[in-house]
Protein backbone atom coordinates (compact mmCIF):
# COMPACT_ATOMS: atom_id res chain seq x y z
CA UNK A 1 0.00 0.00 0.00
CA UNK A 2 1.64 3.36 -0.75
CA UNK A 3 2.06 6.10 1.78
CA UNK A 4 0.23 9.10 0.79
CA UNK A 5 2.06 11.76 -0.87
CA UNK A 6 2.85 15.69 -0.24
CA UNK A 7 0.23 17.26 -1.92
CA UNK A 8 -2.80 14.54 -0.83
CA UNK A 9 -1.39 15.44 2.86
CA UNK A 10 -2.36 19.39 1.78
CA UNK A 11 -5.29 18.08 0.69
CA UNK A 12 -6.24 16.78 3.49
CA UNK A 13 -4.72 18.78 6.20
CA UNK A 14 -6.90 21.88 3.86
CA UNK A 15 -10.44 20.41 4.81
CA UNK A 16 -9.72 19.61 8.35
CA UNK A 17 -9.02 23.03 8.37
CA UNK A 18 -12.28 24.23 6.25
CA UNK A 19 -14.61 22.02 8.99
CA UNK A 20 -12.64 23.68 11.79
CA UNK A 21 -12.89 27.23 10.44
CA UNK A 22 -16.92 26.48 9.57
CA UNK A 23 -17.48 24.73 12.95
CA UNK A 24 -16.18 28.72 14.33
CA UNK A 25 -18.01 30.59 12.24
CA UNK A 26 -21.16 28.64 13.24
CA UNK A 27 -20.37 29.09 17.34
CA UNK A 28 -19.51 32.79 16.48
CA UNK A 29 -22.65 33.52 14.97
CA UNK A 30 -25.01 31.54 17.52
CA UNK A 31 -23.35 33.56 20.14
CA UNK A 32 -23.57 36.81 18.60
CA UNK A 33 -27.37 35.83 17.65
CA UNK A 34 -27.83 34.90 21.56
CA UNK A 35 -26.24 38.00 23.00
CA UNK A 36 -27.88 40.17 20.62
CA UNK A 37 -31.50 38.29 21.77
CA UNK A 38 -30.38 39.15 25.27
CA UNK A 39 -29.51 42.65 24.52
CA UNK A 40 -32.49 43.25 22.93
CA UNK A 41 -35.26 41.22 25.24
CA UNK A 42 -33.48 41.59 28.23
CA UNK A 43 -35.60 39.94 31.50
CA UNK A 44 -38.26 39.19 29.17
CA UNK A 45 -36.23 35.99 28.07
CA UNK A 46 -36.71 33.86 31.28
CA UNK A 47 -39.49 36.27 32.16
CA UNK A 48 -41.38 35.01 29.26
CA UNK A 49 -40.23 30.97 29.40
CA UNK A 50 -41.80 31.16 33.24
CA UNK A 51 -45.02 32.79 32.18
CA UNK A 52 -45.40 29.79 29.68
CA UNK A 53 -45.05 26.80 32.09
CA UNK A 54 -46.77 28.48 35.05
CA UNK A 55 -49.47 28.47 32.46
CA UNK A 56 -49.11 24.63 31.93
CA UNK A 57 -48.67 23.66 35.90
CA UNK A 58 -50.96 25.76 37.73
CA UNK A 59 -53.95 25.56 38.38
CA UNK A 60 -56.85 27.49 39.91
CA UNK A 61 -57.08 24.82 42.40
CA UNK A 62 -53.17 25.22 43.08
CA UNK A 63 -53.82 28.94 43.68
CA UNK A 64 -56.42 28.41 46.04
CA UNK A 65 -55.06 26.01 48.05
CA UNK A 66 -52.42 28.75 48.30
CA UNK A 67 -54.61 31.74 49.18
CA UNK A 68 -56.65 29.88 52.39
CA UNK A 69 -59.57 29.41 53.08
CA UNK A 70 -60.70 32.97 54.02
CA UNK A 71 -59.49 34.96 51.15
CA UNK A 72 -62.74 35.36 48.93
CA UNK A 73 -62.58 33.59 45.55
CA UNK A 74 -63.65 35.90 43.29
CA UNK A 75 -61.77 36.09 39.68
CA UNK A 76 -59.63 39.38 40.25
CA UNK A 77 -56.43 40.29 40.22
CA UNK A 78 -54.31 38.97 42.56
CA UNK A 79 -50.50 39.63 43.27
CA UNK A 80 -48.28 35.34 43.91
CA UNK A 81 -47.30 36.80 47.27
CA UNK A 82 -47.67 33.07 48.44
CA UNK A 83 -44.74 30.82 48.35
CA UNK A 84 -44.95 28.26 45.79
CA UNK A 85 -44.46 24.54 47.33
CA UNK A 86 -40.89 23.04 46.82
CA UNK A 87 -42.82 20.36 44.70
CA UNK A 88 -43.58 22.94 42.41
CA UNK A 89 -40.72 24.96 42.27
CA UNK A 90 -38.63 22.13 41.41
CA UNK A 91 -41.28 20.62 38.50
CA UNK A 92 -40.69 24.13 37.10
CA UNK A 93 -36.65 24.36 38.04
CA UNK A 94 -35.23 26.34 35.71
CA UNK A 95 -32.08 27.23 37.92
CA UNK A 96 -30.53 29.26 34.80
CA UNK A 97 -33.46 31.63 35.02
CA UNK A 98 -33.57 34.92 36.64
CA UNK A 99 -37.62 34.33 37.13
CA UNK A 100 -38.88 32.41 39.53
CA UNK A 101 -42.39 30.61 40.26
CA UNK A 102 -42.43 33.85 42.73
CA UNK A 103 -41.03 36.36 40.97
CA UNK A 104 -40.91 37.41 37.30
CA UNK A 105 -36.91 38.37 35.75
CA UNK A 106 -37.37 42.14 37.53
CA UNK A 107 -37.76 40.70 40.88
CA UNK A 108 -41.58 41.76 41.29
CA UNK A 109 -44.42 39.61 42.26
CA UNK A 110 -46.71 37.74 39.49
CA UNK A 111 -49.97 38.88 38.77
CA UNK A 112 -52.86 36.64 38.08
CA UNK A 113 -56.48 35.88 37.34
CA UNK A 114 -57.63 32.44 38.48
CA UNK A 115 -60.86 30.11 37.14
CA UNK A 116 -62.65 29.91 40.47
CA UNK A 117 -66.25 29.31 39.23
CA UNK A 118 -65.14 26.63 36.71
CA UNK A 119 -66.72 28.53 33.92
CA UNK A 120 -63.34 28.62 31.34
CA UNK A 121 -63.27 32.23 31.43
CA UNK A 122 -61.53 34.82 33.15
CA UNK A 123 -61.83 38.65 33.23
CA UNK A 124 -59.31 40.57 30.64
CA UNK A 125 -56.83 41.88 33.41
CA UNK A 126 -55.79 44.05 30.27
CA UNK A 127 -58.74 45.86 31.75
CA UNK A 128 -58.76 45.12 35.58
CA UNK A 129 -55.46 47.70 35.85
CA UNK A 130 -56.50 51.51 36.75
CA UNK A 131 -56.02 52.59 34.19
CA UNK A 132 -57.00 49.94 31.43
CA UNK A 133 -54.71 48.91 28.79
CA UNK A 134 -55.64 51.37 25.66
CA UNK A 135 -57.71 49.97 23.39
CA UNK A 136 -58.59 46.73 25.03
CA UNK A 137 -62.06 45.75 24.54
CA UNK A 138 -62.08 41.69 25.00
CA UNK A 139 -64.01 41.57 28.52
CA UNK A 140 -63.39 37.73 29.32
CA UNK A 141 -60.57 35.39 28.77
CA UNK A 142 -61.67 32.06 27.53
CA UNK A 143 -58.35 30.86 29.80
CA UNK A 144 -58.17 28.92 33.37
CA UNK A 145 -55.72 31.08 34.37
CA UNK A 146 -53.94 34.82 33.37
CA UNK A 147 -50.31 35.18 34.33
CA UNK A 148 -48.53 38.55 33.65
CA UNK A 149 -45.66 40.08 35.07
CA UNK A 150 -45.82 44.25 35.60
CA UNK A 151 -42.41 44.66 33.69
CA UNK A 152 -39.44 46.86 34.19
CA UNK A 153 -41.38 49.71 35.71
CA UNK A 154 -43.12 46.99 37.85
CA UNK A 155 -46.77 49.09 37.68
CA UNK A 156 -49.08 46.85 35.95
CA UNK A 157 -51.22 49.83 34.61
CA UNK A 158 -48.28 50.80 32.28
CA UNK A 159 -48.85 47.92 29.49
CA UNK A 160 -46.38 48.66 27.03
CA UNK A 161 -43.81 46.70 28.83
CA UNK A 162 -46.17 44.18 30.43
CA UNK A 163 -45.94 41.79 27.80
CA UNK A 164 -42.93 40.33 26.06
CA UNK A 165 -42.29 41.78 22.56
CA UNK A 166 -43.87 39.74 19.98
CA UNK A 167 -46.87 38.70 22.54
CA UNK A 168 -49.94 37.15 20.48
CA UNK A 169 -52.15 36.54 23.20
CA UNK A 170 -53.16 34.77 26.48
Amino acid sequence: MASPTDKQKLWSFRRWMIVVVVAVLVRAVGTYVSEKRNVEYGSWNGTNFMMGTMRQLITPEYVSSKIGPSSPRDEVLMRTDWKFDEAMVKEIGMPWNPATPNRDGWGSLWYIICDFNNDGKVPNPELLTVPPKPGATQKELNVRIAIFSAGADGDPATWEDNQPPGFKGW
